[in-house]
């Protein structure tokens, strides 16, 4: 691993203990009643990733020929190990996240706990 690896993972380190700390100074949840909804966010956006991910290989396929152009199905994405997300199940296009997203990123301006 490089330097600037290991900055990165302490920058990472250091951005999820100030989130951490963000949400015991400003929810009523404790420790233990954050963990699933912070888990839930991340299992959303690796799920995001793995559909964009197929819809790109299955887009591959289809301009190659590989796949014939037609709706997509399930099927087309459990092949490839996804999910077949709607649109509004997909953590970029989630309103709540993008609210979420907004706060983070005022906090950050205004030099709040959340940090980049």
């Amino acid at each position: 691993m490089t330097t600037d690896t290991f900055k990165d993972i302490e920058h990472l380190e250091s951005d999820l203990w100030d989130a951490a700390d963000n949400l015991r100074a400003n929810s009523k949840l404790t420790a233990g009643e954050y963990c699933m909804p912070v888990l839930g966010v991340i299992f959303l956006r690796h799920a995001t990733n793995r559909y964009n991910e197929a819809l790109r290989e299955i887009q591959a396929d289809q301009a190659a020929g590989k796949m014939p152009k037609r709706p997509l199905s399930t099927a087309d994405f459990k092949k490839r190990r996804a999910l077949m997300l709607p649109k509004e199940a997909r953590y970029d296009k989630s309103p709540a996240l993008q609210r979420t997203g907004s706060h983070i990123s005022a906090s950050r301006k205004q030099g709040g706990i959340v940090r980049r």
